[in-house]
């Protein structure tokens, strides 16, 4: 049974992905410092999703390549799938991924 802060954190990860459909390429077309910055935090929490993963899975580290803003959603919802689906995962482990989520769901 999933608990309740996964089922959270599935919703927050859609809502996350439906907000950076609108949002991405609303900051990629502004071109100012802001939107670079809100973009590079992000995808800095993006890798924070995909390291967590890679801990989780016993898997080495990998740098994510860098997508075009209008591709973050998907990007989102790839990496926060793969955090979630892990049956084997301890408490711990769940209450950072979905601390991870909700980070990048608070910045957009």
């Amino acid at each position: 049974m999933l608990s309740p802060t996964h089922d959270e954190a599935a919703k927050r990860l859609d809502r996350l992905a439906d907000r950076l459909r609108v949002v991405g390429p609303r900051l990629a077309a502004r071109q100012s410092a802001e939107a670079a910055e809100l973009i590079a935090q992000v995808r800095a929490g993006l890798q924070r999703i995909a390291d967590l993963t890679a801990d989780a899975d016993g898997e080495p580290r990998r740098p994510l390549p860098v997508l075009k803003a209008h591709a973050l959603a998907d990007q989102a919802l790839v990496l926060g799938n793969d955090l979630l689906k892990g049956g084997e995962r301890s408490d711990v482990f769940r209450v950072e991924a979905v601390a991870a989520i909700l980070a990048v769901h608070d910045l957009v």
